[in-house]
């Protein structure tokens, strides 16, 4: 029986055909409501549901379907985001200084970020009861998070990957303000800015306790009216907060403008481009890569080091371009609990980032590839002076037997 040569490819969506068969949408954080799996198109109608839903482009399997020859294959696409990204190092400034490292600060994060996830998770179930909106315990939270994220954001960071299934609502709510913090301080947005955008993020998506649970809490995809009712928590919490004096202009542009994209293809306004605040543009590059990086029924968690390229590819049509590169800036290229392959053939596991020298974090070094075997964990500081050892690639943990969560725990 002949090899079938399969060969995976990026298409703009003009060029897509009946006949094709689509490998990934390419719009990982729209729970598509017609299309279950990956499917050969049908149809000029299949197409057009597609441009619906706000896709730009679409990958293509040319072993399953119809080809187009001179697309760019998937390997041509990560070759030229990689190349994007070490531009994007090269230019960059240094990131803000942590005051302590990540080791000293964990515990404390660990204290703030459960004591934030109970605030919210109150809050979320008063408004499910219909009670007033009350400020009570934000402020609190809100400095926590400023706090521990100027000693060292990447403890907040590392404990905002961790998350349920069960409490995904609230601990999703929890991740996107410590990550909304850390952006706003890459970028100096100052104290009073960064606790308004804090709250906005902590809060952005209230309106999720108006939306029917059997909706909200489905185990499995939802159908197109129940994708539709889903969106209109952003109209729900616009409607909550109207009127509430603590919460402000900005925070309201976080809430209301999460779902917004940059061409134009978001919801609910469909606002493009400058008509999105600088704020809103912040919340989708943050709510996107937050989502797409946990594990939910529908989809399988993305690792961060593959989010931010994503994000970078997306950033094309969907996302302010430059604040794409400063979030990223804010997370690291490498983000905290990625797996990278050193030039030595060591494996080791990011654990902090180095503000000046973002392609050389400290990563705990846990397996030899050349010997086979794991070796008796250390710490090893990728900056420091004489290191000739650099990242070659990242690699998935489960392919090598190694529990990330238990080395950075460690």
């Amino acid at each position: 029986m002949p090899l079938i040569h399969r060969m995976i490819k990026r298409i703009p969506l003009q060029q897509l055909k009946p006949g094709m068969f689509v490998h990934d949408l390419n719009c990982s954080w729209v729970v598509h409501p017609m299309f279950l799996t990956r499917f050969k198109v049908k149809s000029d109608q299949e197409i057009e549901k597609i441009a619906a839903l706000g896709v730009r482009e679409v990958y293509i399997d040319s072993a399953l379907g119809d080809d187009l020859l001179d697309a760019l294959t998937m390997d041509e696409v990560k070759q030229d985001i990689e190349a994007e990204l070490q531009k994007l190092v090269e230019t960059a400034g240094n990131m803000p200084e942590s005051r302590v490292s990540k080791n000293e600060e964990i515990e404390a994060a660990i204290g703030i970020h459960q004591r934030a996830n109970h605030v919210i998770r109150n809050i979320m179930s008063d408004v499910r009861l219909g009670r007033q909106l009350e400020r009570g315990g934000i402020e609190e939270a809100i400095e926590g998070i400023a706090d521990s994220v100027l000693r060292n954001s990447n403890a907040l960071i590392q404990l905002s990957q961790i998350k349920n299934k069960d409490d995904y609502t609230f601990l999703h709510s929890v991740g996107v303000c410590a990550l909304m913090t850390s952006f706003c301080n890459v970028l100096h947005l100052g104290k009073d800015v960064t606790r308004q955008v804090s709250v906005g993020g902590l809060m952005h998506d209230i309106g999720k306790m108006q939306v029917p649970n059997e909706i909200l809490n489905k185990p499995g995809r939802l159908t197109e009216m129940e994708f539709d009712e889903m969106k209109n928590h952003v109209v729900y919490g616009r409607d909550l907060v109207a009127g509430v004096e603590w919460f402000t202009p900005i925070a309201r542009a976080v809430l209301e403008q999460h779902h917004e994209r940059y061409d134009g293809t978001g919801y609910p306004a469909g606002s493009k481009g400058a008509a999105i605040s600088q704020f809103g543009q912040m919340a989708a590059i943050v709510d996107v890569y937050d989502a797409i990086t946990a594990e939910r029924v529908y989809h399988q968690a993305m690792a961060p080091v593959d989010a931010l390229r994503k994000l970078q590819e997306w950033s094309k049509f969907h996302f302010n371009e430059e604040l794409v590169h400063h979030f990223i800036r804010s997370v690291g290229i490498y983000p905290v609990g990625t797996t990278v392959m050193l030039e030595s053939g060591l494996l080791g596991i990011v654990v902090e980032q180095n503000g000046a020298d973002l392609l050389r974090p400290v990563l705990r070094v846990v397996y030899d590839t050349g010997k086979s075997w794991a070796v008796t964990p250390y710490d090893l500081d990728l900056a420091v002076s004489g290191r000739a050892d650099r990242i070659v690639s990242h690699e998935l943990p489960e392919r090598w037997g190694i529990d990330v969560q238990l080395h950075l725990n460690g």
